[in-house]
């Protein structure tokens, strides 16, 4: 394969978007030129940047609009935002969607025109105006990386996210959805072709020195695991708390990520005499986290069914949990009915907000132990088999490797779903 520059252009720090990690590092993996381009904004995530960066084969630069690092900057930045966001409340146009949207746009178009490249690819929409201005200013190829539906997620500006998707994906080389599902909607909303599915998976050598399920020891404890860089609601933990009631002592629920404000109290109560098997457990690295799952027996994919977002995708908690080698119990989403249905030893489904129902699974497997393992196994080798990055990987590459890679979509995408 001849080696390309390519630019990705994120909308997050790097440390909260393991989409955009793993893309810069298969391409830099495959001998291409990488740079990264991203905002910086977010103190609490400096350290976390830092600490992915230490081992990457790609350059990561940033606009930065810390205050504490320009105070006057952040404000102009961050007003100048804030003023778009009020006019486009009654005029949306293109500019004013797109600047409203996207966080220090002018700095990250400026940013992203720095360098040529051969490739400019968008991860979220935000991140779109800017790889476009970029792709167009060096004759380059666009590309975009649909991580969510945010159109259609509660709490975003739907109207200003069509207008900037309806402006910019035309113009894409190529266009990549997280699930078949979502991929079917992006088509439907703009008459595009279908998108390349690449699923939210890791890969394999974030297991690396863990063990098959086989070999680890049995517990007397049945312990349940859920992970998120926020417990708060909307999540579906209600649920995972709620059937702790119906459980017998020897089950437990760790939940990793940073508790919203009150909202640890909230689920405390709501566990009332189960509070003593409710853990809370700090955010890890990145890289740490599938390792980190071993102790567990138990992944809990909580998506809400009203989100239309989160409802068609298969988020990476679900791939997350196959790659540890941990059985599953899912909310029966449309998304998550996509891949489980395809390993349905790995685990079990439950309606959404029937806590009854998903402590009845649970307890399936507290007084089953050997159907614990089935499904753990069962998870295990779904993941090696199909579910991981390295496979998704080689999809990801193709498409710079054809000389026209439109075509390559209106060719493969709906076989890729």
């Amino acid at each position: 394969m001849t080696s390309l520059r390519v630019c990705l252009v994120g909308a997050a720090h790097p440390c909260y978007n393991p989409r955009l990690v793993r893309e810069a590092d298969a391409l830099a993996q495959a001998g291409h030129q990488v740079r990264v381009a991203a905002p910086l904004f977010d103190p609490a995530l400096v350290e976390k940047d830092r600490a992915l960066m230490a081992h990457r084969r790609w350059r990561l630069e940033r606009v930065d609009f810390l205050p504490q690092h320009g105070r006057l900057r952040s404000l102009w930045i961050r007003g100048r935002r804030k003023l778009a966001q009020e006019i486009a409340r009654g005029f949306a146009t293109p500019a004013l969607a797109e600047h409203s949207y996207t966080p220090a746009l002018a700095e990250m178009r400026e940013l992203a025109t720095r360098e040529p490249a051969d490739w400019f690819i968008a991860h979220t929409q935000a991140a779109l105006p800017a790889a476009a201005a970029a792709a167009a200013h060096w004759n380059a190829r666009l590309g975009f990386d649909c991580e969510d539906l945010l159109a259609h997620a509660p709490g975003e500006p739907g109207a200003l996210l069509r207008v900037i998707e309806a402006e910019y994906l035309p113009r894409c080389a190529y266009v990549s959805a997280a699930s078949p599902l979502m991929a079917e909607q992006l088509a439907r909303d703009h008459r595009i072709p279908p998108p390349v599915v690449l699923y939210n998976v890791f890969p394999l050598e974030l297991a690396e020195g863990m063990l098959a399920p086989g070999e680890r020891r049995d517990a007397a404890v049945l312990r349940l695991h859920w992970f998120g860089q926020t417990i708060g609601p909307g999540r579906g933990l209600e649920d995972a708390v709620a059937a702790l009631a119906h459980l017998p002592g020897e089950v437990e629920l760790h939940l990793r990520g940073n508790p919203s404000a009150g909202y640890r109290e909230r689920l405390e109560e709501l566990a009332g005499g189960g509070r003593q098997r409710l853990f809370f457990l700090p955010p890890l690295e990145h890289d740490e986290v599938i390792r980190a799952m071993e102790p567990f027996d138990a992944g809990l994919a909580l998506e809400r069914p009203d989100h239309g977002n989160y409802s068609l995708t298969v988020t990476n908690k679900l791939f997350s949990y196959l790659l540890a080698g941990l059985a599953v119990a899912a909310t029966n989403t449309p998304g998550q009915r996509e891949v489980m249905a395809q390993i349905p030893a790995a685990g079990f489904f439950y309606p959404p907000g029937d806590a009854r129902a998903l402590a009845a699974g649970l307890l399936n497997w507290a007084r089953d132990r050997q159907s614990l393992r089935a499904a753990q196994q069962a998870s295990w080798n779904a993941a090696r088999a199909r579910f991981c990055w390295d496979r998704e990987r080689e999809k990801f590459l193709a498409l710079f490797a054809s000389p026209a890679p439109r075509e390559l979509i209106l060719a493969g995408g709906s076989a890729a779903l």
